[in-house]
Formats: structure tokens, C-alpha cells, sequence
């Protein structure tokens, strides 16, 4: 007999959780009715869903737009070397079903939409990106739905859960009132693996607690672990009278522009200003000899490893009328941040590593400068 036609096999499988004291049926019941969504299948949403997968839950929902890399296998343990080139969410949700194949799982190889959270008790957002967890908390405001949060780099890690329906309600605005791109990487700083499965660990645990009452969630709390010292430390969230939302950033994709067709725009501002004859002209931006100004957006610690020269950081942007290029490692911040300006903005496609893999030169700076400079 299968495990998918034998009744035993669930009952095995949620047995241990069953014994906990203060569960039993009615936590099996509470649980077997719920509908989880987890945003991310990575370094976080890996652990988040393994733990899931045996939790007795009636649905789970993964999404995830990206492929299986190599890289990943050190940390997004639901994966192995077979799975490189694969979709994340489409993998996951055979792993899933693996462990329980009543539960229903759906893989949605896409990024994160709102509309997604409807129909769902609780969210997790396991993507760790900024830009995500803003649209994850004003989704599950809109909807009164909880979400469990997490994000880890380098050492530090950090998870907390937020509803904007409790009776003291906090989200993630609460924590971070400005809008600011994603800083750092992964790819760029490194993460220590066990990390990732450590908060994982104890995000999928909050949602065993918000949805079945096993153990008090972490609403109105910052649990941060600094893993040099493996020291946990917990920070009090409310909000409070003066509590603000940040104004909406734009929803339009801002333009690209590709290493190749800035280094000619750049060329002729520093020479007649007069745009090279032999390159189509919609590949240059649409401004004058000095009407372009570079914006590096990545951290000082990043910048000081090179700069295009002439970029100056974000928090030295002019306020006059010339198009803003915007730079940073890959484009995905630098889009980020493009959304959150009244002013047209373009990006470099694939940021400084694009730029260099293509041969374009980079200057030194002080880590340290307030501005960019030769």
C-alpha cells in the first residue's frame, strides 16, 4: 500500500507533535485546516518548507522564480546536484510531497504578487529581500493576514512575525519606516550556511504556533542572533503614535541601459558631447554633453572595491534635471531604488558586473568618502 492511500501514514508522520504538551487533536485539527504561503524557496524558504512538509498541513504554496544553482547547495537543503538548472519551487514541491503526499502543494515558478496571499492563513517570507517584504506586508495588511519574517548575511540573522489585524498591531513598516534598497548579497558578503537553517528552524516554528498555538509567536518581537558568538538576543517592536508608512514607490519598470551603450554616452560627454554615428542613437540616453549623472547606490564597502568614475552615491544626488543613471551590482537594487524617485531614472543592465565583464574600467576610492570621486 502506498503512503498516499494509507490513513496511518499521516498520523505517523504528525505522532511526535501530536505528544506535545497542550496539542493533540486540536492542534492536528488546526493545522490540517491551514493554508500556508512561503515566499522564497533559498537559504530560508529551504529549512521553512522542510520542517512544513511534515507539519500536517492542509495546503502549502511556494513561490520562487529562480533556477537551482551550484551555490545553493551548501545552504538551500531541499536541493541536491540532480536539481542544478531546475526550478526552485517546482523542486520543492516534490520534496514536499515526498514527505506527505495528502498534502497539497503548489509551485509557482513566478516572483511575488499580492493577489497571491488570498486564500491563505498564514504568509512566510523567506525571500530576504527588502523589496519583497514591503509588498508582503501591505498584501497581508490589506488582507488581515499574519506573516513570519527572516532574513540572514554574513553572520546576523534576524526573524520576527507581524500582523497588521492583531489587537496590537505591528508590521514590517514598524521596523524599517524608510524605503531603502537591499543592501548587501549573499553572492557579495557570504552567509554561514547553518545560519539559513537556524532561522529557518525558528520561522517555520512561528508558524506552528500561529496557527496551532505551539509556543508564542514572536509578534512585537526581533529575535537577532549574532552567529561569531551563537548570542540571541530579543528587541521589543511597537508601533507607536509617530509610526508613518513610506510613500508608495513606482510600480513601472524603469529603462535600462547596456554597459556598452553608456560607455559611448559617457565617451562623448567627455569629448564634443556629440553621440558616436556609428551606434543607432536610441541606444544612448536621450540627454546632452553633461546632462548624465551616475549614481552608485551599493554600499561604501562595495563602492571601494571600484566605481565607474564620476558616480557619486545616493545620498549626493543633485536636485536639478539631468537623467539619473543608476548603478549597483547586478541592477536589482539599483531598480529598487529607481522606483522610490519622481524623476526618470535609468539603470545599468547587470550593474558593475556586467560593466566589467565587458571590459569597461573602474576607478579606487576611499571606502570611507562621502563622495565619488577620480
Amino acid at each position: 500500500m502506498s503512503a498516499a492511500a494509507d490513513p496511518a501514514h499521516r498520523r505517523a508522520l504528525t505522532s511526535r507533535t501530536a505528544a506535545l504538551q497542550g496539542a493533540g487533536e486540536p492542534a492536528l485539527a488546526a493545522l490540517g485546516s491551514a493554508s500556508v504561503l512561503v515566499v522564497g524557496a533559498g537559504g530560508l524558504g529551504a529549512p521553512v518548507l522542510q520542517y512544513l512538509a511534515g507539519a500536517g498541513l492542509r495546503r502549502v504554496t511556494v513561490v520562487d522564480h529562480d533556477v537551482v544553482d551550484r551555490s545553493n547547495l551548501a545552504r538551500q537543503v531541499l536541493f541536491d546536484l540532480a536539481d542544478v538548472g531546475r526550478p526552485k519551487a517546482e523542486v520543492a514541491a516534490e520534496r514536499l510531497r515526498a514527505v506527505d503526499p495528502e498534502l497539497e502543494v503548489v509551485a509557482l515558478t513566478t516572483s511575488f504578487a499580492p493577489d497571491q496571499v488570498v486564500g491563505h492563513d498564514v504568509v512566510v517570507d523567506a525571500a530576504d529581500s527588502v523589496v519583497v517584504t514591503r509588498a508582503v506586508s501591505d498584501a497581508c495588511a490589506e488582507l488581515g493576514v499574519p506573516f513570519v519574517w527572516g532574513t540572514v548575511l554574513g553572520y546576523d540573522g534576524q526573524v520576527s512575525v507581524f500582523h497588521d489585524a492583531a489587537p496590537e498591531p505591528v508590521d514590517f513598516h514598524d521596523l524599517h519606516p524608510d524605503v531603502l534598497p537591499d543592501e548587501g548579497s549573499c553572492a557579495l558578503d557570504g552567509v554561514l550556511p547553518a545560519l539559513c537553517g537556524a532561522i529557518g528552524s525558528v520561522m517555520a516554528a512561528q508558524v506552528t504556533a500561529l496557527v496551532a498555538g505551539l509556543g508564542e509567536p514572536l509578534l512585537g518581537r526581533v529575535l537577532t542572533v549574532d552567529a561569531r558568538r551563537w548570542r540571541w538576543t530579543e528587541s521589543v517592536l511597537r508601533r507607536g503614535p509617530d509610526s508613518r508608512r513610506p510613500a508608495p514607490g513606482s510600480d513601472v519598470e524603469p529603462d535600462t541601459i547596456a554597459p556598452a551603450a553608456l560607455a559611448r554616452a559617457l565617451e562623448a560627454e567627455a569629448d564634443t558631447g556629440a553621440p558616436d554615428p556609428g551606434e543607432p542613437e536610441a541606444d544612448v540616453p536621450d540627454a546632452g554633453p553633461g546632462r548624465l549623472v551616475l549614481v552608485d547606490v551599493r554600499t561604501a564597502e562595495e563602492r571601494s572595491t571600484g566605481v565607474i568614475a564620476g558616480s557619486i552615491p545616493p545620498e549626493a544626488l543633485p536636485a536639478d534635471d539631468r537623467l539619473v543613471v543608476a548603478v549597483c551590482a547586478s541592477g536589482r537594487r539599483a531598480t529598487a531604488w529607481a522606483r522610490t524617485l519622481d524623476r526618470p531614472v535609468v539603470v545599468l543592465d547587470g550593474g558593475i558586473a556586467a560593466w566589467r565583464t565587458e571590459g569597461h574600467p573602474t576607478t579606487n576610492i576611499d571606502a570611507d568618502a562621502a563622495t565619488l570621486s577620480e
